[in-house]
């Protein structure tokens, strides 16, 4: 990417995020803010921050799984090493560095970063895959939050066009040239994970389990700021919100969040301070465990690992 595109995204993504937060600030009223964040039940906080943190250990044991079925054999507490040091880039990262690239190059050891981050692709496709699936199933199973039609016709095509996708992905990539990048990393790197039937079924039991810890989060972060919506409706928005964030059209979901808080619990009739304080209580939360990674990414020397370079051509004489 040239320095004038580079600087054109995050202006953008600055940009989007200002402009929310602005409107946020100009429509909700500040004394409102105030007063919900003094009434915040820190007690309830801490209960989100412990399951949030339970849920994240759950996270990096599936990848772990993953990355053992390809031969990537490191003890696990490496892999929750590696897992929240990617939390803390996704969260705190200085660099364009991303947290999936961070926990590949550390996964790899500078030796098969390919195969490492192709471990991290299928983790977040498996995860992606079956939280739309909530989603979807969610919205069918309570039609009497009365969401707009294209709202939910979306997610749910979406969610069953994700998983169809993700399950069929081997079969659906013969459909591009044989030279194409993403068929050749299915086929060759990734299609171990498709033909593990049992490990297929533990990863996505675990990703479930997972994705219903965070919405548990988020129906205890609700009651911490003062609203007490029922876990259904938590089930409905966590997956669409989850989604929003996760869009590269803001900075760390800034802007975007509040936004999402806003648009899905005002639909309930929850005040709109209540909103925007249970989306801050929710990025506080994930920063809290992001820490945890920095505190793991200093005491290994701040430094990411580098790819090794290849050997000079002198060298590889000598070996011959």
């Amino acid at each position: 990417m040239s320095p004038l595109r580079h600087v054109l995204r995050w202006t953008l993504r600055v940009g989007v995020s200002v402009a929310i937060i602005v409107y946020i600030l100009v429509d909700v009223d500040r004394h409102d803010l105030v007063r919900t964040l003094r009434n915040v039940r820190l007690d309830l906080v801490l209960e989100g921050l412990g399951i949030y943190l339970v849920g994240q250990v759950l996270s990096g044991i599936k990848w772990a799984w993953i990355g053992r079925s390809v031969g990537l054999d490191r003890p696990l507490r490496d892999y929750m090493r590696f897992y929240f040091i990617g939390m803390f880039f996704n969260l705190f990262g200085l660099s364009t560095i991303g947290g999936d690239v961070a926990r590949a190059l550390y996964l790899g050891a500078g030796e098969r970063p390919g195969l490492a981050l192709n471990s991290v692709l299928f983790d977040r496709l498996t995860g992606l895959a079956l939280l739309m699936a909530i989603g979807a199933v969610a919205l069918v199973a309570f039609p009497q939050y009365h969401f707009p039609a294209w709202l939910s016709a979306g997610v749910v095509a979406g969610g069953l066009a994700l998983v169809l996708g993700w399950w069929m992905a081997p079969r659906l990539v013969r459909l591009l040239p044989r030279t194409n990048r993403i068929r050749q990393q299915v086929e060759n790197d990734l299609v171990p994970f498709w033909r593990d039937r049992i490990l297929l079924l533990r990863v996505s039991v675990l990703s479930i389990v997972f994705h219903f810890s965070q919405i548990w989060v988020q129906y205890v972060l609700a009651r911490a700021a003062g609203a007490d919506i029922p876990f259904s409706y938590c089930i409905v928005f966590h997956p669409i919100l989850s989604l929003m964030q996760a869009l590269p059209v803001s900075v760390g979901g800034f802007g975007v969040r509040e936004g999402g808080y806003l648009y899905f619990l005002t639909r309930i009739n929850v005040d709109d301070s209540i909103a925007v304080i249970m989306g801050l209580l929710w990025w506080a939360v994930s920063a809290a465990v992001g820490l945890v990674g920095a505190a793991l990414f200093m005491a290994a020397g701040a430094r990411l690992p580098r790819l090794r370079s290849a050997p000079e051509p002198s060298t590889l004489r000598a070996a011959s």
